[in-house]
């Protein structure tokens, strides 16, 4: 895949998680979600992906907790030390995607924008799952010392 030419850099509030997305779409063109899940209001969480981009995130080792809530079909990513919500991993086998919570991560492209109201809570496990690997943006993990 070529190198998608819109990159997006965001972090947790302590700077422990950075993400670094590259999406084929200018920020503007970016469908920006806000899923109506009790989790996802209470963070206030503004969601963001490209399933033709790649995203990056780099968690400074021992400063991340994970969370699995309701099908527990996917991971939400929280930071230790600062309590952030960064976003959503789904992982199948060596696959991973994930949505980035551009709120959270304080993506400045994403400012000011409204979420979409997503609604998912009569989605079959099958049927979310295939959606999170259709819609999602394939993921990389890196730990740092």
């Amino acid at each position: 895949m070529p190198n998608p030419p819109h990159t997006f850099l965001g972090r947790c509030h302590c700077g422990a998680i950075d993400v670094t997305l590259k999406f084929t779409r200018l920020a503007e063109e970016t469908q920006v979600r806000s899923c109506q899940c009790s989790f996802c209001m209470r963070q206030g969480a503004l969601t963001i992906s490209d399933p033709a981009g790649q995203a990056l995130i780099e968690i400074h080792a021992g400063h991340f907790s994970t969370y699995k809530f309701a099908t527990q079909s996917a991971t939400s990513l929280i930071c230790g030390n600062c309590g952030t919500y960064t976003g959503i991993l789904l992982q199948d086998g060596p696959q991973m995607w994930s949505v980035a919570n551009a709120r959270g991560l304080a993506i400045s492209e994403f400012n000011g924008r409204a979420g979409v109201p997503m609604l998912y809570e009569h989605e079959s496990m099958e049927e979310r799952i295939n959606r999170r690997k259709q819609r999602w943006t394939p993921t990389q993990i890196r730990f740092k010392v």
